[in-house]
């Protein structure tokens, strides 16, 4: 089975996170990032979407948050600029508002991302947030229907990143994604006695991981830089 590495170095220095979360992830592998708002999901896929990139592979990027011009601008802010695959076609970007929420009510929007061909034609898919995008028209009588649609898209060897926030849809429906992915990121914003308020990436499930990984990573954010490792508070 062939796999992409997600390791990103710059300025001849890696940030680490390959490192803790398995330096590669298996062609044919649904991956699902959970958290509730403002923990960070958009900044890992940005994160794991630019690092894919540069290792060489085709991104398309669904997002339900941001317009082509403010999500340029949010990535380069965190030293994650992706202008150039965008223009060269390396990158495809959908913006949701504009893909869908212009003509088509919400109740369409399952139908609409399961039939946008030109989506799903990179070797990686992202869709953040998935329970944003769906939150009207994925019941628990069609999540079977998307479950057997990425399952056709795992099986041609995409690899398909989803981002959910349990608030956002019903338990049963959290709970499916939580079991049928083949990794399972869970992110949360706590409070740390002494630093404040951290933000913590817990690593549930890998299957088919080729190197050891760490459960959890603390990180922050920060401009210019983008994802950083915390250790004891400390950032390196």
């Amino acid at each position: 089975m062939t796999s992409k590495s997600i390791i990103l170095e710059r300025k001849g220095e890696k940030d680490g996170f390959a490192q803790r979360f398995g330096k590669e992830i298996p062609d044919g592998t649904l991956i699902f990032i959970e958290g509730k708002e403002g923990t960070g999901k958009s900044i890992f896929c940005q994160r794991f979407c630019y690092s894919l990139l540069k290792n060489g592979s085709t991104c398309s990027y669904v997002s339900t948050q941001y317009t082509i011009k403010s999500f340029l601008r949010q990535v380069a802010s965190v030293g994650y600029d992706m202008r150039n695959y965008l223009i060269r076609g390396k990158l495809f970007f959908i913006s949701t508002e504009v893909m869908l929420a212009e003509t088509k009510p919400k109740s369409t929007f399952m139908e609409g991302l399961t039939t946008c061909k030109k989506l799903f034609d990179p070797d990686i898919i992202f869709i953040d947030s998935l329970s944003t995008l769906l939150n009207e028209s994925l019941n628990e009588d069609n999540l079977v229907d998307l479950t057997n649609f990425f399952n056709r898209l795992k099986g041609s060897g995409k690899m398909i990143w989803v981002t959910g926030n349990p608030n956002e849809w019903s338990s049963r429906i959290h709970s499916a994604f939580q079991m049928i992915c083949d990794i399972h990121y869970k992110i949360t914003r706590e409070s740390m006695p002494g630093v404040g308020i951290v933000h913590n990436i817990y690593l549930e499930k890998f299957n088919g991981a080729r190197h050891k990984y760490e459960p959890l990573t603390t990180f922050s954010v920060r401009p210019g830089v983008g994802l950083t490792i915390e250790t004891s508070g400390v950032a390196f």
